[in-house]
């Protein structure tokens, strides 16, 4: 029988976790059920299914949302951010620290800058593929994702992404409710210890949610060139990643490179670095901090470029990222299996998700492709690393490497 693990258990549990899931959020969701399903059985099947449902329609990074619905389950919400800080603490101390060391260093590591590019061409070349094979196969659902690629490679006015995905959704909320839903769309009965005694807690996350976004982005309103603007934006970043950690990149690279704080060639480095490490990708955020930090031409303020104030700055960044998810989370959870037995709100979702699908290979060509590949050799690496992880023969850990080895010395 499932049974309830100490709050010391999910700690030591998710450290573990976050110490050695190579792989990406695909493979994190196999780590977590051969753990906790088949191994020690704190969760059956069934729940453990429909959590990973409810993470998957979700914006956020899915596999850590599903570590922090696991430990609330277990043990409340201090189960859930015990169980966040343990999946994610290895990742975000290896991502800041790189942060860091890439701006005082990085005139030292140019040839890992452009390994770590063709490592990020390859992985989301394959997210791409996989997401498309998910999400945009269906007629109206293939032309929503060409539209949105369509839009953000011509339209070079990025900050109106987040408004063309909603339209997408209202689209498809009109134009896909009679399509049949995909199995893995479907709620599965949820049966939980959910710590919730009345229905005015998930409200209150709810609305703690809304008023954090509207007063950052205010803030960022009234001072633009402050630390507000940078937060503003990783905060409307987590609330809009549909579809996974890969999906964080056309809309920090939007926030961040377009606006300077961040150059191209950090930005691709970081994201290619977090391919490499094991733990969640949305540490990403972390790193992205500690370069505007230490960069003093970032124009956070007085002190940013400090050791310890770009430190402190990487972990608030990636903390502002992650938020938003685990709001949503906490207020949609009791809700979540009446949500889904609307057609309307998964014809929504399925047209969100078709467009997300056209955003992330908008950004695969174009800075992604355009800025790693300079030559037939590094065509031929991208190509072949994107064979090699299709074909799911080995771990992806091991593809990674190979291709960091082969971008270094080729």
């Amino acid at each position: 029988m499932p049974h309830n693990p100490s709050l010391q258990m999910i700690l030591r549990s998710f450290l573990a976790l976050g110490l050695t899931s190579f792989g990406g959020p695909v493979a994190h969701i196999g780590y977590f059920r051969r753990l906790f399903v088949e191994q020690r059985q704190w969760i059956s099947s069934d729940a453990f299914q429909s959590l990973f449902g409810l993470c998957q329609m979700l914006p956020g990074p899915s596999s850590s949302q599903l570590g922090f619905a696991l430990g609330l389950r277990w043990g409340g919400l201090a189960g859930g951010c015990l169980a966040f800080i343990g999946f994610t603490l290895p990742s975000a101390m290896i991502m800041i620290g790189f942060g860091y060391g890439l701006v005082n260093f990085g005139a030292d590591l140019d040839r890992l800058i452009d390994a770590l590019k063709l490592v990020t061409a390859a992985v989301v070349l394959h997210a791409v593929f996989g997401m498309a094979r998910g999400f945009a196969l269906g007629m109206f659902t293939s032309l929503f994702a060409f539209a949105m690629m369509g839009i953000a490679l011509f339209l070079n006015m990025p900050f109106l992404h987040p408004l063309f995905i909603l339209i997408f959704g209202f689209m498809g909320f009109l134009l896909l409710a009679d399509q049949p839903p995909r199995h893995d769309m479907q709620a599965d009965q949820y049966s939980s210890n959910a710590p919730y005694r009345s229905q005015l807690m998930p409200l209150i996350w709810l609305w703690l949610f809304a008023a954090l976004l509207a007063g950052m982005l205010l803030m960022a309103h009234l001072m633009p060139d402050s630390i507000w603007f940078a937060l503003s934006q990783f905060y409307l970043a987590g609330s809009l990643v549909f579809g996974g950690g890969h999906v964080v990149l056309p809309l920090l690279q939007a926030s961040v490179v377009e606006t300077e704080l961040v150059s191209l060639a950090d930005f691709l480095a970081g994201y290619g670095m977090a391919q490499v490490i094991p733990g969640p990708l949305f540490t990403f955020g972390g790193f992205l901090g500690a370069v505007m930090g230490t960069n003093m031409g970032a124009g956070l303020g007085a002190g940013t470029g400090t050791g310890m104030g770009a430190i402190w700055l990487g972990v608030l960044t990636m903390l502002t990222l992650f938020l938003p998810s685990f709001l949503l989370l906490l207020g949609v959870l009791p809700f979540w299996d009446r949500w889904m037995q609307s057609r309307r709100f998964r014809a929504a979702l399925a047209g969100i998700n078709a467009a997300v699908v056209g955003l992330l290979a908008a950004v695969l060509i174009d800075p992604i492709l355009m800025s790693a590949i300079h030559n037939s050799f590094d065509a031929l690496i991208v190509i072949a690393g994107f064979l090699v992880l299709i074909s799911a023969r080995l771990n992806t850990g091991i593809v990674v490497l190979g291709l960091v080895l082969a971008g270094w010395f080729i």
